[in-house]
């Protein structure tokens, strides 16, 4: 059972993107499956069509959705192998404004349950007031989550809140609440546009409201899938560590918390 989702927002270093993604795909999500903790991961980029405008640009292009069953088990093997030869990690990513958390499920529902899921993802960031947390989880749950989920296109959706428990770094996240929508088209994102139920709330802080939509760059791997890989996965994980060979970070830095 699904206990959170870790979402995580990275960059590539400025011309190392090709060495950055294969990285991702063939190294860093495989190793990161194989810790205790773990279900299932997907990776996504930055879609050029959006549901919001961003003149100033986001700030992220590279977002992993990562299900776990057991957050503090799955951030503890992070902390404890992170650098090391069992979770190699490239020089060609930027570790500043490193963007992890997990976020903790308040609400899901699948309109096609069984059915693997190809499309992209809209995300919505949501800050609220202490204060008012209950009354946004109400307002939410009982008005926006039900009338989202039958939007033309849309497949599944997941609200989510976070909890200081089981985070992998030691920072708070700007956004208290987050919700992902899995569309199977793009056509979905026209919804997102013309609502404004979001913009209307007077219980979410409007300058930090982050809409934002995300193409699919992987399937979604399990972890069993990692455990008893294919030949032709296995080959593509040697081929990608050889092409990394020594340009690894070896500097923790202050980002992860000390084991």
């Amino acid at each position: 059972m699904i206990e959170a989702v870790l979402v995580v927002l990275t960059n590539a270093v400025a011309g190392r993107e090709d060495d950055f993604d294969d990285w991702y795909t063939h190294i860093h999500m495989r190793d990161a499956l194989r810790f205790r903790g773990s279900i299932a991961a997907q990776r996504f980029k930055w879609a050029e069509k959006q549901a919001q405008d961003y003149p100033s640009g986001y700030g992220w292009d590279y977002m992993a959705l990562y299900d776990v069953f057991d957050p503090a088990r799955f951030s503890r093997e992070h902390m404890e192998n992170a650098l090391t030869p069992r979770m190699m990690v490239t020089d060609a990513i930027r570790m500043d404004g490193l963007n992890d958390y997990h976020y903790f499920p308040l609400q899901f529902r699948d309109n096609a349950p069984g059915m693997r899921h190809t499309g992209g993802v809209i995300m919505e960031q949501i800050k609220v007031a202490h204060g008012d947390e209950n009354a946004f989880i109400d307002w939410y749950n009982a008005h926006y989550f039900s009338a989202a989920l039958v939007r033309p296109g849309v497949r599944k959706g997941a609200f989510m809140k976070f909890l200081p428990q089981g985070q992998l770094v030691d920072m708070v996240p700007v956004h208290n609440f987050v919700a992902t929508w899995h569309i199977d088209d793009s056509a979905a994102i026209d919804m997102w546009r013309q609502d404004q139920a979001l913009e209307n709330c007077a219980l979410i802080d409007q300058p930090s409201l982050s809409v934002t939509c995300w193409e699919p760059v992987t399937p979604k791997i399990t972890e069993d899938e990692i455990i008893h890989t294919s030949a032709a996965g296995l080959a593509e994980e040697e081929r990608a560590r050889a092409h990394m060979g020594d340009r690894v970070m070896t500097d923790r830095g202050d980002e992860l918390k000390t084991v």
